[in-house]
């Protein structure tokens, strides 16, 4: 239906029926197309979501059950509860920012409905497909979902009826809620900001429409704005609306510059380019709007943008510019003796190229560093940023907008100590506290406010005026996706009235000028969510009990006092690893490694934290010890016991014709004992080989660098990142979907016992990741080594199983090794020991633990040493920099590893 039709049949309706009653309509068939997706419960628990999803699986038997539910431990999340093969699983659903979720780190999806959609197509680490069968109850809420229904204000803010609009908003029993999308994933302000609505956006900004939605390509009322050639639109999101004129799209990293350029909007280009957006703002590829421009052929902004000569920046260098010795640390005291006020920041040469500046900037106690990279003469630029054509002018973009960094540059520190405050303004958006919730919901205005609107209706028409000469392209009247992007789109948490502060949920992180996802602070403890009438769940005192039980497990931190650094011992790409001594609290000198973060990003930091924070947990006497961590200034470090005789891989190489058979058998028990304490623990591992295992002595090695490991609530972590994995060690599932699970650390396991006893080989000689992939699914395996027993290589062929549920569990892989009689001489004062001191734990509380575990079945559990029980565990992604590294000798030949990059489940290889 054309938009004349459309409004011919609105005014057609409008003749027969009375506005409430089409408001009325509108919910009736909002809530006709809502029966499909009402698997949502608003206010149940764990307890409660297993019990009524037993209770209708033993009716019907339908694997893939499930339901929606508020998270219990976050206000913003959700969890899905699942039943297949009768066990319940439960995964969170995160809130990344706005209608963008996802499960642990799968993909982003916009709308909760649209994530459910997504599981009913494939697993993708989950336990089983989501069934189209679900616990019905109600659809979840509309500020959620990707798209909803196209009702009566959005045709009327497309047609520009503002009479209609604005007899809708006085409505107040049905009146629809203004930030609701309709079928394509528009908002009513999108629509009214395309077609240049003005009367009509101030309206919905006054009724509580959000600048920052997104439509279904991920741009916003801005950018909607820009491709519809709407100078005059622009000008009030901007100064009415406290709109960004840099914000992102959230899938292409375009600003409304962008748009312009692209839509040939030379008005909106002139426009934005006075009202200070960067003249070269980049895309997620690097492009600026000169060259989009360019591109498509848009001659009027080409002209413009090749053209516009930004004025003169307002900082200078004397306010903030520090040209002597200034390193980080000194940065940092300075700051902190001036107050350590947020926003308050110094510029410095950097420390790794003397050619770039350091912006050294503090915000809510914490010190943030970034590096000003100089490109040439003309261009200046921080990560992924605009480019700038002098320092001076970048330093006024960030004092007007945060554009990534945590705050804008609110005042600096001269060279002689002076705090200056800085000479432009943030943007209104950003001229409040950082700590404000988001709100397009304006208060009643003042005089002086009166007298500024005025100015702003008299910009406006002169604005309009300029568009009326300049080219509009519009290719059709349906509203296009204004650029070229994946399926995406967003939403946002609606007012329920004009006059409450609703504030916007954004919960991204900002590291580098890139958007990250939400991670939670690794120790921090929440109250917990009570009811409304005070009570609390079982779910919450549950929750409460798990939250003291973490306060318990807090990491150790150390003071610097107490480390002494001797001599370095490796080296990786974001830090390094020393030896030295620890000075406990007996005054003690311990020897131990000190791996050191240095130069890190807020992901990097939560990374290094929660590696440490899993091995605070393990308490074994296979498993490397963690004695805490240092958080000193510029760095982090965390401190290791020391073990003598290094990384088992160098060892294998360096003394291979000394090292028998015995030895080996010994290694590998204990390393099946530490990892069957993992396992219980319910982490995987993700990176076990012998270069991940160290040797305290002839009779002793233990599991270290858990860099990779993870722990969560569900039974699988999908891997989706673009990261490097090591391929050669990994498990078929873990190569081509990204799963990984106990068992896929059990095929690990089988591969670092074949480089023990072929004494440092390397898997696979010399094949890539893609051969060692279908040389697996052909069915072929890794030869037998030429020292290696048939019975120790039996063991690694059950580990090398392709179908996972047929691959031993570390548990029997133990109990085989302590019932073998080959092992058994060499193992018992170690494994069963082991047993006894650290794991407290008999074979029957092993064996019911594996049961009770929501990771295993209740499948055969006999003594049969050929017959293996299916166990998962769950985990996911992300190292710093591997320990142990090289002990003082070339160890490249037989450590050469072919990572593999996984994505969408498809192979993309690299060899190291």
């Amino acid at each position: 239906m054309t938009d004349i039709d459309q409004e011919q049949s609105v005014k057609n309706l409008l003749k027969l029926h009375s506005v409430a009653h089409l408001l009325k309509r509108d919910r009736e068939q909002l809530q006709q197309q809502s029966h499909s997706i009402a698997f949502y419960h608003d206010s149940i628990d764990r307890e409660k979501a297993e019990q009524l999803l037993k209770s209708k699986y033993s009716k019907y038997r339908h694997d893939g059950l499930f339901l929606l539910r508020d998270c219990t431990t976050s206000p913003h999340d959700f969890s899905l509860s699942v039943i297949y093969l009768d066990k319940c699983y439960h995964y969170k659903i995160q809130l990344i920012y706005d209608i963008y979720f996802r499960i642990d780190s799968g993909p982003q999806i916009a709308g909760i409905e649209a994530l459910i959609q997504y599981y009913q197509k494939r697993p993708d680490g989950l336990a089983c497909l989501l069934s189209n069968e679900f616990v019905v109850n109600i659809p979840p809420p509309i500020s959620t979902r990707r798209s909803g229904y196209t009702n009566t204000l959005h045709k009327a803010c497309r047609q520009g009826n503002i009479e209609l609009v604005k007899q809708i908003l006085s409505i107040d029993h049905c009146r629809p809620d203004v930030n609701a999308k309709d079928s394509e994933g528009s908002t009513a302000l999108h629509d009214a900001c395309y077609f240049g609505h003005d009367d009509i956006v101030r309206l919905l900004l006054k009724a509580g429409a959000h600048v920052l939605a997104r439509d279904a390509d991920g741009g916003t009322a801005l950018h909607r704005a820009a491709a519809g050639n709407r100078p005059s639109t622009l000008f009030i999101l901007i100064n009415e609306g406290n709109a960004d004129y840099e914000e992102r799209n959230y899938i292409n990293n375009w600003v409304p510059l962008h748009e312009a350029a692209y839509h040939n909007s030379a008005a909106c280009c002139h426009a934005l380019l006075e009202n200070g957006a960067p003249l070269r703002a980049r895309t997620s590829y690097g492009k600026t709007p000169l060259e989009i421009a360019e591109e498509e052929k848009s001659d009027d902004c080409v002209q413009i943008l090749r053209d516009y000569k930004p004025l003169p920046a307002v900082s200078r260098k004397s306010d903030w510019l520090h040209e002597t010795n200034l390193d980080r640390l000194t940065a940092k005291t300075l700051l902190e003796s001036k107050g350590s006020k947020n926003g308050m920041f110094v510029v410095r040469l950097s420390s790794k190229n003397p050619k770039n500046y350091a912006l050294s900037l503090y915000n809510e106690k914490e010190f943030f560093n970034y590096e000003i990279i100089k490109l040439n003469d003309t261009t200046y630029y921080i990560d992924d940023g605009p480019y700038f054509d002098c320092i001076e002018h970048l330093i006024d973009h960030y004092c007007r907008i945060p554009d990534g960094l945590p705050t804008t540059l609110l005042s600096s520190i001269n060279r002689l100590g002076q705090i200056v405050p800085s000479r432009v303004q943030p943007l209104a958006v950003y001229a409040v506290a950082s700590n404000t919730p988001l709100t397009t919901v304006r208060s009643k205005p003042t005089n002086g406010e009166l007298s500024k609107q005025a100015s702003v209706d008299e910009t406006i028409t002169k604005l309009n005026g300029g568009v009326q000469r300049g080219i509009v392209r519009r290719s059709t009247i349906h509203l296009p996706s204004l650029s070229p992007s994946p399926q995406a789109t967003n939403n946002n948490h609606t007012p329920t009235n004009a006059d409450s502060l609703i504030p916007f949920v954004d919960r991204r992180q900002a590291v580098g000028g890139r958007i990250r996802p939400f991670i939670s602070e690794l120790t921090q403890t929440k109250t917990s969510r009570s009811n409304s009438n005070g009570s609390q769940s079982s779910s919450s005192v549950k929750r409460q009990q798990t939250q003291q039980k973490r306060k318990s497990l807090q990491l150790t931190m150390i003071p610097m006092s107490q480390i002494q650094q001797t001599s370095v011992l490796g080296e990786g790409e974001f830090g390094q690893v020393w030896e030295g001594f620890y000075k406990d609290e007996r005054r003690n000198g311990i020897p131990v490694a000190i791996k050191i973060l240095k130069d890190y990003s807020y992901s990097m930091k939560q990374d290094f934290l929660r590696e440490a924070e899993h091995m605070a947990t393990l308490t074994h006497h296979c498993i490397t010890k963690l004695y805490g961590i240092v958080d000193n200034d510029d760095s982090m470090m965390m401190v290791i016991e020391l073990l003598p005789l290094g990384a088992l891989i160098d060892y294998l190489w360096k003394y291979k014709g000394q090292i028998n058979e015995s030895r080996l058998k010994l290694w590998s028990a204990q390393i099946t004992d530490g990892m069957a304490y993992v396992e219980r623990k319910g982490i995987v591992h993700r990176d076990l080989a012998a270069r991940n295992v160290l040797i305290q002595s002839n009779d002793q090695v233990k599991i270290s660098d858990f860099g990779l490991s993870r722990r969560t609530e569900a039974d699988v972590y999908m891997q989706r990142s673009d990261s490097k994995i090591p391929v050669k060690w990994y498990a078929p599932e873990a190569i081509n979907y990204g799963r990984f699970t106990s068992k896929s650390d059990v095929w690990s396991f089988g591969v670092t016992v074949w480089e023990m006893f072929s004494y440092a080989a390397t898997p696979y000689g010399d094949m890539n990741g893609t051969d060692v992939y279908y040389y697996l699914q052909r069915g072929k395996r890794l030869e037998r080594p030429s020292r290696c027993p048939p019975s120790t290589y039996r063991i690694m062929l059950k580990c090398w199983e392709w179908d996972e549920s047929k691959r031993p569990t570390f548990f029997e892989l133990m109990r085989y090794f302590k019932n073998d009689p080959e092992y058994r001489d060499a193992i018992k004062s170690t494994v069963t020991t082991g047993l006894d001191r650290d794991s407290h734990f008999s074979d029957q509380q092993q064996l019911n633990t594996n049961n009770n575990n929501n990771n295993s079945n209740d499948d055969d559990n006999s003594d049969n040493q050929e017959q293996f029980a299916f166990s998962q565990h769950s985990s996911s992604p992300s190292s710093l920099f591997t320990y142990p590294f090289s002990h003082g000798f070339d160890t490249s030949q037989h450590t050469n590893t072919n990572n593999i990059h996984i994505s969408k489940s498809s192979i993309w290889l690299n060899k190291r």
